[in-house]
């Protein structure tokens, strides 16, 4: 019964956190205007700039929940003929803080007749805090805090000098979207690539059973599975760092933020781009740009 409060108290909480960001579902696509709404409007440097938020970013932004805190619930159990075989009910609880670190709560109760001896928690179940440190904190965590103080230094710059600035980090902003967009779209194709070599390999193995083939062909076909792997690892390794810059660009109030796993760059692009680049917001006066000492 104990389990089963945990349990329903862990559900009403996600509620309720659901309620208080006002968002729907999360969807599994974070759209290059959509991104360019969050640095335009929480990025320390651009935010100073009081660039405009079009209609459709604040729609896009408003229905985001990728970056919410997260509560995970895992409940297993299985009974036969009135016995308790086991019982294990895992939980925990994720926030993002401003250093990168993330604070993760957890509550485990487990138990059972036959239970696993690595899941057996005390009769009124385990409780734990512990912190988790990205890899790669101090190179990325450092320019964040380095974006935040200089966001306050521009407050002493003139509108022109801002909106300057604003436009040199949207455009890093955009730059680390498209490496992204270009790692996630490389992980899909050798993805793929594999997919194709094991279609290969097993149809090959299949030959040699039937003696169409000769053994050794499964030594090429085993060798081109292999490559794809690694192109495959490779990838997936590019892709995580190209996330952890686009993440640098990342706020909400600010508070630095992270990509939930699953959400994927917008497949879209080629066709959405001309409109998302429409900047006339951020066009400067005249007299600004002829004044500047950056363009004298």
């Amino acid at each position: 019964m104990f389990r089963w409060y945990i349990f329903m108290f862990l559900v009403f909480s996600m509620a309720c956190f659901q309620s208080l960001y006002g968002q729907e579902a999360a969807d599994t696509e974070l759209t290059y205007n959509e991104y360019l709404g969050y640095v335009k409007k929480y990025h320390p440097l651009v935010k100073q700039a009081n660039l405009e938020v079009s209609r459709a970013q604040a729609a896009l932004m408003a229905a985001r929940g990728g970056f919410d805190p997260k509560i995970e619930v895992d409940y297993d159990t299985k009974e036969f003929k009135g016995t308790e075989y086991y019982s294990v009910l895992k939980s925990s609880f994720k926030i993002p803080t401003w250093y990168g670190v993330e604070i993760k709560a957890g509550f485990d109760d487990s138990e059972g007749t036959y239970l696993n001896p690595q899941n057996r928690t005390p009769d009124r179940g385990l409780t734990s805090l512990g912190v988790s440190v990205p890899l790669g904190q101090g190179l990325f965590i450092n320019q964040r805090m380095a974006d935040v103080r200089e966001g306050r230094l521009q407050l002493q710059l003139s509108n022109a000098q801002r909106k300057l600035r604003a436009i040199e980090v949207l455009y890093s902003a955009s730059e680390a979207y498209y490496n992204w967009k270009r790692s996630y779209d490389e992980v899909m194709l050798y993805e793929s690539y594999l997919k194709f070599a094991e279609v290969r390999y097993k149809s090959v193995i299949t030959l040699i059973e039937q003696g169409d083939s000769r053994a050794i062909d499964s030594v090429e076909a085993g060798i081109t599975v292999r490559s794809r792997q690694l192109n495959l690892e490779n990838a997936n390794l590019k892709l995580v760092k190209a996330k952890l810059m686009l993440a640098n660009y990342l706020w909400i109030e600010d508070v630095p933020v992270e990509l939930q796993e699953g959400i994927r760059p917008e497949q879209d692009l080629q066709t959405t781009l001309p409109e998302t680049l429409k900047i006339n917001e951020m066009a400067l006066d005249p007299e600004s740009l002829q004044n500047h000492p950056l363009i004298q």
